[in-house]
Formats: C-alpha cells, structure tokens, sequence
C-alpha cells in the first residue's frame, strides 16, 4: 500500500507544503490581492483589492489605484442576476432560451465578461483551497465555452473565448483530482489528471491551425498546460500517487501488449462495476 493511500484510510488528506507551493505559483494572480472570506449581513464573500489604472476621458493613463472589492462565494461573483438568473450560463442553457438560442457578438461578449469574473473567483477558491468552488466555477466557464462553440458568430469573434478551453480544463482537472486527493481516493485522482492532458492535447491537435495563426514566442497554449499538470502529478507521484490504468493502457497499446491490454480492461470494468454497485 502507498504512502498516500495508507495516509487516507481513515482520513482526508492534508495536502504537502509541496502541493501548497504549486497552487499558491499557478494560482496568485498579481492584479488582484486576496484578503480572505468575510461575511456580511449574513452572505459569505471573498474580499480582495483590485490594481487598477486611472484613465481620463481622452484616454490618458493619470496612475494605478488600489480598490477594495468583494465577490459573492455563490452564483455570479458580482451578485447580479441577469434576465433573473444566478448568471447569464443558467439564462442561456434554461429551457425558454434553449428554444431561441442565437448568440450575437454582443451577447458573446456579456459572456467574456462573465467568465472574467469566475475565473478570478475560481483562482481565489484555490489559494483558500476550496477546491469544490475551484471546480464549478471551471465548469461554468467550460458551459460558456459550448455556448460560444454553438453560436452563430464569425470565427474569430469564437475563437478569442474557445482558445482558452485548455486552460479552464486544466482548472477544473486539477481542482476535482485534489478533492480526489483529499476524500482519500487517489486512483480516481490519478485518472482525472491524464485524462485531462489527453484532452487538452487532443484539443491542440484538432485547432492546430487556429493556434498556429497566433503570434506567440512562447510555447503554444495547450503545452504549457499539460506541463503544468504533469509537475503536478510528478510531485503527487512522488508521495505515492498511483499510475492510472488509463495511462497503463495507453503504454500496453502502444507496445502492441495484447496480454496486459486485456488484463487492464478487465480490471476496468470490473472497478466500474464495484463502483456503480
């Protein structure tokens, strides 16, 4: 038995200084400082200051301010509710939109706006290690994602929101794989993160020629992110995370092992059987 399913048992998992260290690198976002979760007339929020730049009418840059501003922990960080929903995704995806769905350039860029705000709320919820907030806040921005894919819109105007899909898929790998980690499961942990590197290469590869007409010194979108995930599972490796038996099969596959490929599909559907029981 590993260290680490030895140490979850019985217990959740305390994550290492390690772990702590990546998430506090990936997710520190140097424009806004986080204070902490505060509660006011009885509604949980997330204060932090906001650097922001002064700009006069014409247009000139008169200095940097601090601002002092606060998100909700539930539905839209700013607490608005759009057409009378928690945000513009749950107006969208409601069953009276459904029918009429066609999204403008407008509405594309209400959405951006939208998922500006969840995605400075879902850095916050990783540096207070609420990785459950962390998740659905990438999954709301995933939904925006097939939104904009859906719509009726030119593709650059489409491709300026679907670009970033590697990088909200990381987030959300990452943030279910550590409440993996911490409800002492870390198999399933183990599978969310190759899972999410197969899929972010794969989205590299099929929008290859989207990527390549960005003008970009560094390395492309989609590798940064997988990297990102594998010094991530490199570090969780090395405290005793198992190797996933997707990733087994990939490597039997590719040796052409037909003895270990039945064997590892077997076991597959023999733990998706124990698990729906």
């Amino acid at each position: 038995m590993s260290k680490m399913e030895n140490q979850n048992e019985n217990s959740a998992v305390v994550l290492s200084d390690r772990v702590q260290g990546f998430i506090q690198r990936v997710y520190r976002d140097p424009r806004y400082l986080l204070l902490g979760k505060v509660e006011r007339f009885g509604r949980e929020l997330v204060a932090f200051v906001e650097g922001c730049t002064i700009i006069s009418a014409t247009g000139e840059v008169r200095g940097q301010a601090l601002i002092n501003s606060e998100y909700e922990l539930r539905n839209r960080p700013d607490g608005q509710r759009p057409y009378d929903r928690s945000s513009l995704v749950d107006h969208y995806l409601s069953p009276d939109a459904k029918k009429h769905l066609a999204l403008g350039e407008d509405d594309i860029a209400a959405l951006r706006d939208e998922s500006w705000q969840y995605y400075v709320r879902r850095n916050f919820a990783f540096l207070l290690e609420d990785f459950a907030l962390a998740r659905e806040d990438a999954e709301h921005n995933l939904a925006i994602c097939d939104l904009v894919d859906q719509a009726e819109a030119n593709e650059t105007t489409r491709w300026a929101y679907l670009r970033w899909w590697p990088w909200i898929e990381r987030d959300r790998a990452i943030a279910q794989a550590l409440l993996w980690l911490k409800g002492g499961q870390p198999e399933h942990a183990a599978t969310e993160l190759y899972r999410a590197q197969r899929g972010i290469q794969q989205f590299g590869e099929r929008h290859a020629d989207c990527y390549a007409r960005e003008s970009s010194d560094g390395k492309p979108l989609c590798e940064q992110m997988q990297e990102h995930i594998a010094s991530l599972v490199e570090m969780l490796r090395e405290e005793g995370l198992p190797v996933s038996m997707d990733e087994q099969l990939d490597a039997a596959l590719s040796r052409g092992d037909e003895e270990e490929i039945e064997r590892l599909r077997k076991e597959m559907i023999q733990q998706t059987v124990s698990e729906d029981e």
